[in-house]
């Protein structure tokens, strides 16, 4: 599990500005961090709304594997605010393929 200080609070990015990148089921957008807030760490955020399901149960559980996902792979990433946002489709994805998916969302920022 990603630890809190490592959670990006959502209101946190609300009217901000950054670059995006996108899938089928999600899409990432990254922020500059804010020299104060985080320092040299990065944040992760996720943002998954009732359209993809509405059993919270669904909606949490994809949120964890989407924390794991991050937390295996936090060294990589260069310091920023990121935030995941989750599409509809995803609640009838099994665990690796919600995992593939994260692959090839964060495939072209780690090879930077």
């Amino acid at each position: 599990m990603l630890a809190k200080r490592y959670k990006l609070p959502v209101q946190a990015v609300a009217k901000k500005t950054g670059r995006a990148t996108r899938t089928g089921y999600f899409s990432l957008k990254i922020f500059p961090n804010a020299p104060k807030t985080a320092g040299p760490a990065s944040r992760f955020g996720v943002v998954i709304g009732n359209r993809v399901s509405k059993r919270a149960t669904v909606r949490n559980k994809i949120k964890r594997i989407i924390f794991w996902f991050f937390s295996e792979k936090y060294a990589d990433f260069p310091p920023a605010d990121y935030l995941v946002i989750v599409h509809r489709g995803v609640a009838a994805l099994t665990r690796e393929q919600i995992i593939d998916d994260l692959g090839k969302l964060t495939k072209n920022i780690l090879n930077q």
